[in-house]
């Protein structure tokens, strides 16, 4: 009986949240309720598709529906890709090139959707979890940023020479912190720290941190990039023009 009883009042509660949220894109599932016994919110979850407040998305996952003119809204790939990284990852984004194209480092238009997290995901139809660090700031644009630069070469409708441009005048509009750029390189590949430290050379930053970056350099490894006038340090970060 006690059982029922808590299994009432978690249902019950569970349902005022959902139903008290106006956001109809928001996917559901285990992680919105930590707080209670989870054999109590999966139970509340089967009941309350059968009552007809949420319908099931994927195994753990659940959305409300609305009606429209249109017809009854449902959910989409996106949503429930995000809500699988949340439900899994400390830290994640949209990344790839809807996150390039957002920061106006190309006009191309994605057919599938990157994911950047924290967290070893499977990949699944048109979504592709990629698994990055978090980087110190936490801000997505900085891991954006971070991963353009892992994809400098094979990023469309675009040149190396300008994608960097492009990721300077975003440091100058204060869209990033190249303090944080300069520190989440430190956990990134050869490329990202030499393009990030030939960027903060430009900016007159803070020797101290950027020489420690130069460092930790191997001094044999050579990054080649056809960067044009980019980058006028490039020399001094192992920056030299492809063969």
């Amino acid at each position: 009986m006690i059982y029922t009883v808590n299994m009432d009042t978690t249902k019950s509660k569970m349902k005022k949240k959902i139903l008290s949220d106006s956001n109809f894109d928001k996917i559901w599932s285990i992680d919105d309720f930590k707080k209670f016994p989870r054999m109590d919110v999966l139970k509340a979850f089967s009941d309350l598709v059968k009552e007809g407040v949420l319908k099931r998305a994927k195994r753990g996952f659940y959305f409300r529906s609305k009606k429209t003119v249109l017809g009854e809204t449902s959910y989409t790939d996106i949503q429930l890709a995000l809500s699988k990284a949340k439900s899994k990852c400390n830290f994640y984004c949209i990344s790839g090139l809807a996150g390039y194209n957002e920061l106006g480092l190309t006009t191309q238009v994605p057919n599938n959707i990157v994911i950047a997290c924290d967290y070893n995901l499977r990949s699944e139809n048109k979504i592709k979890y990629i698994y990055r660090k978090k980087p110190v700031n936490g801000d997505k644009t900085e891991r954006i940023i971070l991963d353009a630069i892992i994809d400098i070469k094979t990023i469309p409708d675009t040149t190396i020479e300008k994608t960097i441009n492009q990721i300077k005048i975003l440091i100058k509009n204060n869209k990033v912190s190249l303090k944080s750029l300069v520190k989440s390189a430190f956990f990134e590949t050869t490329r990202v720290k030499s393009v990030i430290g030939a960027i903060a050379e430009e900016f007159d930053f803070e020797s101290d941190l950027l020489n420690k970056l130069k460092n930790s350099l191997n001094p044999l490894s050579m990054v080649y990039l056809n960067v044009g006038n980019a980058l006028m340090y490039a020399n001094n970060w192992q920056i030299r023009a492809e063969r």
